[in-house]
């Protein structure tokens, strides 16, 4: 009996690891995640201190980047990070635009700026890489949303208002519910299938010699039916959002 609580507390432990990380992937965190040397493309973010950064990063490959970004307020400061001698990003003299044009190498692999802003409603962007428009290794905000345009507008509220959007509608959750609520039944019959295997092998380890082995097992199928008309009827109601 021991032994067969500890593996059922076991079993607990990871079911309840795995939630705390669907849960954490889901309310985001604070700063935007990549990887420099790994990941290529733009990061657009703001701090605490409302400073909006635009780092761009390459995948140990050479690649230049260049572009502009403006707004109807006052730029009050530019700060530049990670850049070499070649690397240039200037303030226009009504200080309301900035214009880069940077090259990575294997051994450089991020650059970046951050401004600093008053009086502003609004920050245009027109982001390159080597020369050409890539929408999708445009990257903002903490769940790295790709904007619609090559030439793009930001409202000066964009990153807070982003924390009040639910957490399945944001970017990556809302494409995979998206195409999990397309094919529902592939969805359905794909949990049940794993649900299915998953309780077989807690049957076979854990409840093979247990006194009340049929009334877990009724149990554990009951849990499976019950979470599959959950992620039936959730999946519905993010169809119509």
């Amino acid at each position: 009996m021991e032994k067969a609580g500890a593996r059922i507390a076991a079993i607990i432990l990871v079911i309840v690891f795995l939630v705390s990380l669907l849960f954490a992937g889901g309310t985001g965190c604070k700063k935007v995640f990549f990887i420099p040397g790994a990941s290529l493309g733009y990061y657009v973010w703001q701090d605490e201190d409302n400073n909006v950064h635009i780092q761009w990063s390459s995948d140990r490959t050479e690649n230049s980047f260049s572009g502009s970004i403006s707004t109807d307020g006052k730029i009050m400061d530019l700060e530049k990070s990670g850049f070499e001698d070649d690397d240039k990003a200037s303030l226009n003299s009504q200080s309301d635009k900035v214009d880069f044009m940077a090259k990575l190498t294997p051994e450089d692999y991020t650059d970046g700026i951050v401004l600093n802003m008053t009086a502003y409603s609004y920050l245009e962007f027109e982001l390159k890489i080597n020369d050409g428009y890539d929408l999708q290794r445009i990257n903002l905000g903490e769940f790295l949303n790709s904007p619609p345009s090559v030439i793009f507008r930001i409202d000066k509220d964009y990153f807070k208002g982003l924390s009040k959007i639910p957490w399945y509608q944001k970017h990556p959750w809302s494409a995979l519910f998206y195409k999990l609520s397309t094919d529902m039944v592939f969805t359905l019959v794909f949990i049940f299938i794993l649900g299915i295997i998953a309780i077989e092998i807690i049957r076979i380890t854990v409840l093979r010699k247990n006194r009340k082995y049929n009334w877990y097992l009724f149990l554990c199928y009951g849990i499976l039916i019950l979470t599959g008309i959950g992620i039936y009827l959730f999946l519905t109601k993010l169809s119509f959002v």
